[in-house]
């Protein structure tokens, strides 16, 4: 890792990986600290935005200029202080004190364990690279709050790289890494476009054929002048939220209408402006969640929830399509009153018209959906902040096919709403 230097940092960062601005300043703040370490610098943010860069080349630097310095990748770390005890987990306390010159020093006990904590404990400058991705355990935990707790109370410098967003850190963790007087935040946002653009949640193909060129607002053939209406209101409602994306956009209709077309579109286009999108296929992503609970699982699922919860801009595609259960209710029942109490812009394409979810299951209503719940209902019909469209024509995918009698559609109701 020595030739990760700042030399050798592009001060636009990992465009398109990380977003630009955000990196150029947490740059400039890991060069300063860099210049004379004091407290913690904490540099945050999603995988692939030159956290670990920063945090090299801030201990290359002390290097070069005669000073110690100790790197530790923490999920590696972690499986060192194991290894050393043949695989069981100690519950012994880490013998730190200070000396007689108020110098951290360690109560040595003749181990290899004892030797790595001491190194990490007693290193005038410690970086602890990607906390947050170890196995979490009540023992790997306990180890790192003795460590960090060591260093905080004796004022030591760390750097510290993390993919944690506060709202999942403990309460202990947070009081630390986020305290003002002794801390330095640096979090380097997410870029626009990434390598896998699975990460995005759009496959590449959709990318390709589901652009607003290619929307056709003519139905098919077998469309009338109704849902000719109806899908130019949609895609003007469309285009008009990807160029300034506030509230929520809430596209309804039968399958095979275009929908997700729009959605993709939205999605694609604030890409190529070099913003930030999340794009879930919801029965997808429930499975996904669920995934993240078992033990055996290399993603933690506060970490998955609270992306999604947080994104600047998220596209949830078939919402109630999913099964619904307590469990699932209750996850998006969370994730909706998170992002309608921020405000946070939101794209939803649905089989349920919101206006007729009260009404029975006739097909005259195109409500294909299972009813939502009356908390989540009341959010997604609140009209100062959803703007609904109905998306209504013959199926795409097979196209004559008419859309059921007495199909009522729903306006386009497009207004600012504040942040």
């Amino acid at each position: 890792m020595a030739r990760l230097a700042f030399e050798n940092v592009d001060p636009a960062g990992r465009e398109p990986f990380a977003d630009p601005a955000s990196f150029r300043k947490a740059n400039e703040l890991a060069k300063t600290y860099a210049a004379s370490p004091a407290g913690w610098l904490v540099i945050a943010g999603p995988s692939g935005v030159g956290k670990t860069h920063l945090a090299a080349a801030i201990v290359n630097h002390m290097l070069r200029n005669g000073k110690p310095a100790k790197f530790i990748f923490v999920p590696e770390f972690l499986d060192r202080l194991r290894a050393s005890y043949g695989g069981q987990e100690s519950q012994r306390p880490i013998g730190l004190h200070l000396d007689n010159q108020d110098r951290p020093s360690f109560e040595a006990q003749s181990s290899t364990y004892d030797d790595e904590l001491a190194l990490a404990a007693t290193s005038p400058l410690l970086v602890l690279d990607d906390l947050g991705g170890q196995s979490s355990t009540p023992w790997a935990e306990e180890k790192l709050q003795q460590l960090l707790s060591f260093r905080f109370d004796n004022r030591l410098p760390a750097v510290i790289t993390t993919r944690l967003v506060p709202d999942v850190m403990d309460d202990w963790l947070r009081s630390r890494v986020l305290d003002p007087s002794f801390t330095h935040l640096a979090t380097i946002k997410a870029g626009a476009m990434n390598a896998d653009l699975s990460d995005i949640g759009i496959e590449r193909r959709m990318r390709e054929t589901m652009k607003f060129e290619t929307f056709d607002p003519r139905g098919g053939a077998g469309a009338s002048s109704e849902q000719r209406e109806r899908l130019r209101e949609a895609l003007k409602a469309a285009q008009s939220f990807a160029a300034d994306p506030h509230g929520w956009l809430y596209l309804s209709g039968p399958t095979g209408a275009g929908k997700t077309h729009l959605a993709v579109a939205i999605a694609s286009t604030r890409l190529q402006r070099k913003q930030p999108v999340l794009f879930r296929f919801v029965p997808d992503l429930m499975d996904h969640l669920r995934r993240t609970f078992s033990p055996d699982s290399a993603t933690s699922y506060d970490r998955v929830f609270e992306r999604i919860k947080n994104a600047e801009l998220l596209v949830l595609d078939d919402f109630g399509a999913q099964a619904w259960t307590p469990w699932t209710e209750e996850k998006m029942y969370q994730l909706v009153v998170h992002r309608y109490n921020a405000a946070l812009p939101t794209v939803i394409t649905s089989q349920v018209l919101l206006n007729d979810m009260d009404d029975g299951d006739s097909p005259g209503n195109m409500r294909f959906g299972r009813r939502y719940s009356d908390a989540i209902a009341s959010r997604l019909r609140d009209g100062s902040l959803v703007t609904e469209c109905l998306v209504s024509a013959p199926d795409f995918r097979n196209r004559g096919t008419q859309l059921p009698a007495g199909s009522r559609a729903v306006r386009t109701r497009v207004r600012p709403v504040a942040r």
